[in-house]
């Protein structure tokens, strides 16, 4: 039998360098002794960085509660084959690595044998996430629960710390919207805008853009994916770079899977949005209907009386709309009460409400009034601004409107009884001022 030129420990040091697998030797406090040279690449680590120090020191954080758990049952004596977790390569990203252990009582010592499955794991957690994303994008209603559902999916596959979806369309004045996974104030307005008013042109054939957004101390870096859905692009897909430098450009393919099916998911809310639109504002005006009205003014009425505060209501009819109609046509007419109802809108703080209750009455809630006599200064703003004459096509017209107040709760603590008390003032003005009914056949002033 041919004796060893060389002592059995060099000999084995040498076997086990050659292995694509990593060997580590630690002793019974969890400290290395010995790891081979695979450890270097896999790690990027060279055997004397980790010799002397705790294995643990390496293993990602939520690791490790299970791994301890491992390593007393190898000091137990059991071998244990094919345990996974997760260690952090010197460079900080994560490594998925698969254990084999056993005990050497002769010697003290727990050998594992880690091989590094990242790429085995990351291609399972990519098609699980394939999955989770088309589920989560056909059962989540509400845009804004599946912005963060789609966050929390990402982040087990790449190193997205942050996702914003911009949706054309389905706001409740048709506007877009913009939903931020980690919270639409946790973000920079800055960071708000620019994404919000995003170029779609720059999409690039559908490849991501990355979108560099100055905050107050720093730059974010986000990666950029236009939503084209059956009728176009309908919006934008964000995810914040958490390398800063484009790095997310190579899981291309999943976002673009994302994408689609968020694109789907936007047609559908739009068509929500549509609907409820239509249940719920005038399609000539924009202006509320009477439904969203009646919803506002029975919230309204709710919070005056808790808070003990004034609000008024305004009905507000254009005197002789109808012969504006007769002479001009009904496009005219439709022109007209468009302009009415932008002058009206005009005439209210943010806080009121103006609807069309239809044909060419309007009414407004003016919610907590200071001073009772604050509602005759609004109505008189109301016919200051309706008076402007108003050119269609080739005609001037001069309208002027009948304005009747109710107030809360002087007139009425009721929807119903405030709102025909509003009614009854309002025909009371317009016979104060002369104005003679629509059937009387007095035509419009038009020049």
């Amino acid at each position: 039998m041919p004796s060893l030129k060389m002592p059995l420990p060099d000999l084995l040091d040498s076997i086990t360098d050659l292995l694509l697998d990593a060997v580590f030797l630690v002793d019974h406090d969890g400290v290395i002794v010995h790891v081979s040279a695979a450890c270097h690449d896999m790690l990027g680590y060279r055997p004397e960085e980790m010799i002397g120090r705790r294995q643990f020191e390496f293993l990602a954080p939520e690791d490790r509660v299970a791994t301890e758990a491992e390593a007393a049952r190898v000091r137990g004596g059991q071998r244990r084959v094919g345990f996974q977790n997760c260690y952090l390569h010197k460079d900080g990203r994560r490594v998925q690595l698969m254990w084999s252990a056993r005990l050497l009582p002769e010697h003290g010592l727990r050998v594992g044998v880690a091989r590094n499955v990242s790429s085995l794991v990351l291609a399972e957690r990519r098609q699980s996430a394939t999955y989770e994303i088309t589920s989560a994008a056909h059962r989540c209603t509400e845009l804004a629960e599946l912005c963060v559902e789609l966050h929390q999916i990402l982040a087990q596959v790449v190193q997205v710390d942050a996702v914003a979806i911009v949706a054309d369309g389905v706001g409740e004045r048709g506007e877009a919207a913009i939903f931020f996974s980690t919270g639409d104030g946790a973000m920079q307005a800055s960071v708000r805008e620019r994404l919000r008013h995003w170029p779609r042109a720059s999409d690039r054939g559908g490849a991501p853009v990355l979108v560099h957004v100055p905050c107050d101390h720093h730059v974010e870096s986000w990666q950029a994916l236009a939503l084209t859905g059956q009728r176009g692009t309908n919006g934008a897909l964000f995810l914040r770079d958490r390398t800063g430098a484009g790095g997310l450009a190579a899981d291309a393919e999943l976002f673009r899977f994302v994408a689609a099916q968020l694109a789907v998911a936007v047609e559908r809310q739009q068509l929500h949005a549509d609907l409820l639109r239509a249940a719920r504002y005038d399609d000539l005006t924009g202006l509320p209907n009477r439904r969203l009205f009646h919803d506002r003014l029975r919230i309204a009425l709710a919070r005056a009386r808790r808070t003990e505060r004034r609000l008024a209501l305004l009905f507000v009819d254009i005197d002789r709309f109808k012969e504006v109609n007769d002479t001009l046509g009904h496009g005219a007419g439709d022109r007209l009460l468009q302009e009415i109802a932008g002058r009206l809108a005009l005439c209210a703080r943010s806080s009121d409400t103006v609807a069309r209750f239809g044909g060419d009455e309007f009414v407004m809630l003016a919610d907590e009034l200071a001073r009772p006599e604050d509602a005759s200064l609004v109505a008189d703003k109301i016919r200051a601004a309706v008076t402007v004459p108003l050119s269609i096509g080739e005609h001037c017209v001069h309208v002027s409107a009948s304005i009747g107040i109710a107030l809360f709760p002087d007139h009425g603590e009721q929807a119903e009884l405030l709102l025909r008390h509003a009614d009854n003032a309002m025909y009371a003005d317009k016979l104060s001022r002369c104005v003679p009914p629509a059937e009387g056949g007095a035509a419009a002033s038009v020049l």
